[in-house]
């Protein structure tokens, strides 16, 4: 087991506070802050420009770079391979064509993507063979999220009540907050995210479990209601774009649960239900799947673009994905099967997707003439 997790569980002789952690951590989300200052601080800055390119490198450095230090990685051929990847990828992202392009827009989407695979190779120490390590990236990245919503919720409302007070007085303070508070906030806020769940880990773990138990359901409901309504909508899937995009967040919202979910079995001894209930919505969502691949197909054959090179691609992959873990959790519910071979699949997965990420940023934008 990696440090980082060693490091997540309860220790009775930990001190509730370690000083050096604390400004280690406030060092570090300060610096993050301060790089979302450069469009606020530097006139010829375009600020759109530099927040669609450069927003997710600068967060996900702070994470990256937390991670390596709480995890006391001390080679340098490591931190000179995370450089190198930083350097690569922020030169070649900011290098490309300004203007509208389909190409461009997507390699600046999956840009965060591919710094998540890399924080998460950070995250089990580089042993990137660990499945269980990789499983516990997983389950930390759904408490991260859970956790940094909260921290954004808190800051939301700390907004409003800043808004309405200056307002009364006859000040509109809304840029000058957004520029040095509001944005570079919400960057750091993954970072102060990790060192609380790290140094309080009871208050998402509790919290997680019981988040993926309530919404696996509720979306299971909810997504047998929307098919079922499909069949006598107006909307038809083949001709509306927007619907299409809609299929296509909903499916990769409802995968991100179900990999959650399946990420939270062993350690909450999940019942029998739940795995069916686990089943259910992995058959549900390759229906959802199914329709979305014919409609993409059907405007494929209309003329290869960007999009719909990629979203293609990205459908055949979840489409896989979700088939493999739903067989394996068939076996595990009905089979006897044990929950590993559930985990061991997610978890051999990753490789899949981190490859498409770097492709998507790095060669599509090439073969599309970065159009």
């Amino acid at each position: 087991m990696n440090q980082q997790i060693t490091e997540s569980t309860n220790d009775p002789n930990q001190p509730a506070l370690q000083l050096h952690d604390l400004f280690e951590v406030l060092a570090i989300a300060l610096f993050t802050a301060i790089l979302v200052l450069i469009p606020a601080l530097f006139i010829g800055v375009n600020r759109e420009f530099f927040y669609l390119r450069d927003i997710a490198l600068i967060a996900f450095n702070g994470l990256i770079i937390y991670s390596m230090r709480i995890n006391k990685v001390t080679v340098i051929k490591k931190w000179a391979l995370y450089g190198a990847i930083l350097v690569i990828t922020g030169l070649y992202i900011n290098l490309l064509p300004t203007g509208t392009s389909d190409s461009i827009t997507l390699a600046e989407l999956h840009v965060p993507l591919m710094l998540w695979c890399f924080s998460g190779l950070t995250f089990v120490q580089f042993d990137y063979r660990s499945l269980t390590g990789r499983m516990s990236f997983i389950r930390f990245s759904g408490e991260l999220i859970i956790m940094t919503g909260l921290i954004l919720l808190a800051g939301g409302v700390l907004t409003v009540v800043t808004m309405g007070l200056f307002s009364v007085i006859g000040m509109n303070i809304s840029q000058t907050y957004a520029d040095f508070i509001a944005i570079p906030g919400g960057v750091a806020a993954p970072v102060i995210a990790w060192y609380l769940i790290r140094n309080y880990p009871g208050i998402t773990s509790k919290i997680a479990p019981v988040i993926a138990r309530i919404f696996t359901p509720v979306v299971l409901i909810t997504l047998t209601v929307f098919l079922f309504s499909l069949i006598f909508s107006k909307n038809k899937i083949l001709e509306n774009r927007e619907l299409l995009i809609v299929f296509n967040v909903m499916l990769l919202g409802v995968l991100c649960l179900i990999v959650f979910s399946i990420s939270e079995i062993n350690r909450e001894k999940t019942g029998k239900n739940s795995l069916i209930a686990l089943l259910l919505l992995s058959a549900i969502a390759i229906i959802i799947n199914s329709i979305a691949l014919a409609a993409i197909v059907s405007r494929v054959l209309d003329g290869l673009t960007p999009n719909r090179t990629v979203v293609l691609i990205t459908n055949i992959l979840v489409f896989i994905n979700l088939i493999m873990i739903a067989v394996k959790l068939y076996r595990v519910s009905f089979k006897g099967a044990t929950s590993e071979i559930i985990e061991k699949s997610v978890a051999n997965y990753l490789n899949v997707y981190a490859a498409w990420t770097v492709i998507a940023i790095f060669i599509v934008p090439v073969i599309f003439g970065f159009r």
